[in-house]
């Protein structure tokens, strides 16, 4: 059994929490053991990893502004996905023992602290790009809201939702609700949290249903046609949204977040909405793009 495979690390889970993780000098012992596991079983699966990494570089060669730098990008993304995968383990680690400082960076934690929180009179949808430790770091950011309702690939609502009740604190684990995409009713499921008082969130390069329609924007130096789901949603529930960003700091060992201007749809046109939410996303894909992950942008 490989414990390169998400879905095996969940069966391992009474000897994650066998390890004690509340000093430093328990955290790094924890931290390394994972790490060397992961090293010894990467020749397992060396060719697929390769394959990922020539898919990610075909991407990459689709952009002007990342394809002088494509060949290197490509290699410090496949580096960072390697990583990752023990990061993984031991972020769930963390969440499990409570230990939130020592995976999230301090500076990040303060500013989602400024976030306001949701009310009759604030709706909020949150837009986090494909970036580093993307689908773990929304558990991080429900720490700071009493409700979340995620729009989550139907593919991976079920291995989430394991994980969750695996390694998520009980308040956090039942204050998420994950609406399958892309589907026809997860529209209307989305509205209807979101007018009872939960927090939205929705990946801006998500379609949320069915044969959504799109909107080009310039990126990267050059176009891709953005799914207009933020904007249909955000406008009809009159909710303004906030770009999210994270990454993965390997020096510290921790999450980093960065939060945008907040867009409001009652204010911005559909074509500045979408524009303005990619720009800020081109913006961090610049400073760190080996922690981009949407690499389905082209067949």
């Amino acid at each position: 059994m490989s414990i390169l495979n998400f879905n095996n690390l969940l069966q391992f889970q009474s000897i994650w929490k066998s390890i004690p993780f509340y000093t430093k000098e328990d955290q790094e012992l924890a931290y390394r053991f994972f790490k060397n596991i992961v090293e010894e079983e990467l020749e397992l699966t060396r060719e697929q990893l390769e394959k990922q990494q020539q898919k990610y570089l075909k991407v990459i060669n689709t952009f002007p502004k990342l394809k002088p730098l494509a060949e290197e990008v490509s290699h410090a993304y496949s580096l960072f996905v390697e990583k990752r995968k023990s990061a993984w383990t031991y972020l769930s680690l963390a969440l499990y023992s409570k230990q939130y400082d020592r995976i999230i960076n301090q500076d990040s934690d303060r500013l989602l602290q400024t976030m306001k929180k949701p009310d009759s009179k604030n709706r909020i949808i949150l837009a986090p790009f494909h970036m580093g430790m993307h689908t773990m770091s929304m558990p991080l950011i429900t720490r700071f809201f009493d409700n979340t309702t995620i729009l989550v690939n139907s593919d991976e609502i079920d291995i989430i939702y394991q994980w969750m009740s695996t390694y998520l604190d009980e308040t956090f684990n039942t204050s998420i609700t994950m609406v399958p995409v892309p589907s026809h009713t997860s529209p209307l499921r989305f509205s209807k949290a979101i007018m009872r008082g939960a927090v939205g969130i929705i990946f801006p390069e998500f379609s949320y249903g069915i044969n959504q329609e799109e909107e080009e924007v310039r990126f990267l130096g050059g176009t891709f046609k953005a799914p207009i789901g933020v904007y249909v949603l955000a406008k009809r529930l009159s909710a303004k949204v906030y770009p999210i960003g994270s990454i993965w700091n390997e020096d510290e060992q921790n999450v980093q977040f960065m939060v945008g201007d907040v867009l409001d749809p009652n204010i911005l046109s559909q074509s500045t909405f979408i524009q303005k939410l990619f720009t800020q996303g081109e913006e961090w894909i610049m400073k760190h793009p080996e922690q981009w992950l949407w690499d389905h942008l082209i067949d």
